[in-house]
C-alpha cells in the first residue's frame, strides 16, 4: 500500500473517498483518535475538523474541504428560550469545531455568554437541565424544530461573515506529499462530478440511505477550498483566538492542485 489516510466514517466524507485509487488505504476512526494516526506514522494525512488544522503548527492541507455556504442543516442549536437569553448551554461532546462555533455565534450575533457543558447528544436529556443544546450530524438533521428556537450554525456564520464555513480538511505534516494531496483533491472533484455514481456506491457499501441524506450531499455540502473558503477559515481562526478557544493560531500550508484544476483534468 503506497499511502494510508485516516478519515471519519461519516456521510459527508463519502464523496471524498469513493474514487480513491487502490494504493490509498483509508483507516476509519472517530475524530478524537485520528490525530494519533499522524503521531504514530500510521497515516500520512487525516480528515479532521478545522479547529484541529488551525492549532497544528506546521500543518499542511490538501486544497479540498468539507464546507458549507449558508445553512448546513446538520449542525443546529435548539433552545427553549430566545438566543440572547440562553444561560446554560449543552454542547455535543463529539464536535470541538461545532461547539466553538456555537460559542462564537451566540456571542457575536446575540451578545450571549452562556455557561457550557459537554453532554451526550440527546436533546431531551440536554434540555432537562439546560436552556439549549447543540446537535450535529444525523441527530442535528433529524431533530424536529417545531417546539424550539433553532439556530443553524452554517446559516448564522454566513450571516455574520458572508463567507463559507470550513468544517474539515485533509491535514498532515511533512509526510503529506504534494502527490497524495493531489490524489485526495482529485477524488473530491470526481465525487462532485459523478454524484449519481457516488450515491450508488454509498448505498451499495453502507446500505439504503434516507432521502434527506442524498439532498444533504447533493445540495448542501461543498468540497472546495477557494480563496473565499480560506478567508472563512482565517476568520474562524481569528474568532477562536478572540474567545480564547485555542492557545495559538497556525494557518496550515496549502499543497497540491486546487479542486478546480483537478476537475478540469
Amino acid at each position: 500500500m503506497k499511502y494510508r489516510v485516516g478519515s471519519v466514517p461519516y456521510l459527508n466524507a463519502k464523496p471524498m473517498l469513493w474514487s480513491l485509487p487502490n494504493d490509498v488505504e483509508v483507516l476509519y476512526d472517530v475524530p478524537s483518535r485520528l490525530p494519533e494516526l499522524l503521531e504514530t506514522g500510521d497515516a500520512s494525512a487525516i480528515l479532521v475538523s478545522s479547529i484541529e488544522s488551525l492549532r497544528m503548527p506546521g500543518a499542511r492541507v490538501a486544497q479540498t474541504s468539507i464546507s458549507s455556504l449558508g445553512a448546513v442543516e446538520s449542525v443546529r442549536l435548539f433552545s427553549k428560550v430566545e438566543f440572547d437569553k440562553i444561560k446554560l448551554l449543552a454542547l455535543d461532546q463529539s464536535s470541538m469545531t461545532s461547539n466553538a462555533l456555537a460559542i462564537i455565534l451566540l456571542s457575536e450575533l446575540y451578545g450571549c455568554r452562556a455557561d457550557t457543558e459537554l453532554m451526550a447528544p440527546d436533546l431531551e436529556t440536554m434540555l432537562a437541565s439546560r436552556d439549549a443544546g447543540l446537535l450535529i450530524g444525523d441527530k442535528g438533521m433529524a431533530q424536529s424544530d417545531d417546539s424550539y428556537f433553532v439556530l443553524d450554525l452554517g446559516e448564522a456564520w454566513a450571516r455574520l461573515t458572508g463567507l463559507p464555513f470550513v468544517w474539515a480538511m485533509w491535514t498532515g505534516y511533512e509526510e503529506f506529499s504534494p502527490e497524495l494531496a493531489s490524489i485526495l483533491t482529485r477524488a473530491s472533484a470526481e465525487g462532485m462530478e459523478n454524484r449519481g455514481e457516488m450515491w450508488s456506491w454509498v448505498e451499495s457499501t453502507f446500505g439504503p440511505q434516507p432521502p434527506l441524506h442524498k439532498r444533504y450531499l447533493f445540495n448542501v455540502m461543498d468540497y472546495h477550498l477557494t480563496e473565499e473558503h480560506w478567508r472563512g477559515l482565517t476568520a474562524f481562526g481569528e474568532y477562536l483566538l478572540k474567545y480564547q478557544l485555542i492557545d495559538g493560531l497556525s494557518l496550515p500550508t496549502r499543497i497540491g492542485e486546487s479542486i478546480a484544476t483537478a476537475a478540469a483534468r
